[in-house]
């Protein structure tokens, strides 16, 4: 039996800046149930099965490239904050190294 498949893929960038990875992963999940669904389908050798096939494995990836991407910008995001001019404890360790021992802090 041929399934019809949902065809609710959440876009990045939507108002609230585009869908939680818990969203993304809620919605692999589905696609993947479906997925399987289609594949141990009685009807997956026939025309109509191997377009459902397709169209589940095309969310499939469609949903795991948005959650690659959701993480990678989250990575992106957590090095910037780290790749600021100063290092973690910059103040300390300039004044240790001697470096900026010199600056008038109090002018």
């Amino acid at each position: 039996m041929v399934q019809a498949i949902s065809s609710s893929v959440s876009a990045p960038g939507g108002a609230s800046g585009g869908p939680s990875a818990a969203s993304l992963q809620a919605q692999l999940q589905r696609f993947q149930q479906q997925l399987s669904d289609c594949v141990n389908c009685a009807s997956a050798k026939t025309p109509e099965g191997k377009t459902a096939i397709r169209e589940a494995a095309a969310k499939v990836s469609q949903v795991t490239q948005q959650l690659d991407a959701l993480q990678n910008a989250g990575h992106r995001q957590a090095g910037a904050a780290t790749d600021g001019t100063a290092p973690v404890g910059g103040a300390h360790r300039g004044a240790r190294d001697g470096l900026g021992a010199n600056i008038d802090v109090e002018a």
